[in-house]
């Protein structure tokens, strides 16, 4: 592992476990009304998953795309600079975070609006630990194999 692009999907992956956990545990206690995995099944199926194999594989493939997230900001900081990395990582999740949901409002995606403030702050927590693992992740192994 000794190249941006892996470095880069290892730490997105990292960043999306975390994420996820979060809020997984947001909506089963009740908090949020939205999982991410529903997102991403409402992406793939355009309904929210039916059973526990779509769901899996609604979550999987959320993994993987913040996964290819990561790699778009392993590069991206080549051309930023990793001055204030952990600062940059934040707001990358954050504007991510801002994208998606506007993108989903734009084109009325349905089953994904109205969001209510309680699922809102669940994703932008997500997304803010995201971003700041990601940063960290990314770092990390850049240091340990000097990216």
């Amino acid at each position: 592992m000794n190249d941006r692009l892996t470095i880069g999907f290892f730490a997105g992956l990292t960043g999306g476990v975390l994420m996820n956990l979060i809020n997984l545990a947001s909506y089963y206690l009740g908090i949020a009304e939205l999982r991410y995995l529903d997102w991403a099944a409402i992406v793939i199926y355009g309904t929210r998953p039916v059973n526990l194999a779509e769901a899996v594989f609604a979550l999987v493939s959320q993994i993987v795309f913040v996964g290819m997230l990561g790699v778009v900001f392993a590069y991206l900081i080549t051309v930023i600079t990793s001055t204030n990395i952990l600062l940059r990582g934040w707001l990358f999740g954050i504007v991510i975070w801002f994208s998606l949901y506007g993108i989903t409002l734009l084109f009325h995606v349905k089953e994904t609006i109205p969001v209510c403030l309680d699922t809102a702050l669940t994703d932008f927590v997500g997304a803010s630990v995201y971003g700041l693992i990601l940063a960290l992740t990314l770092g990390w192994l850049g240091e340990r194999v000097r990216l």
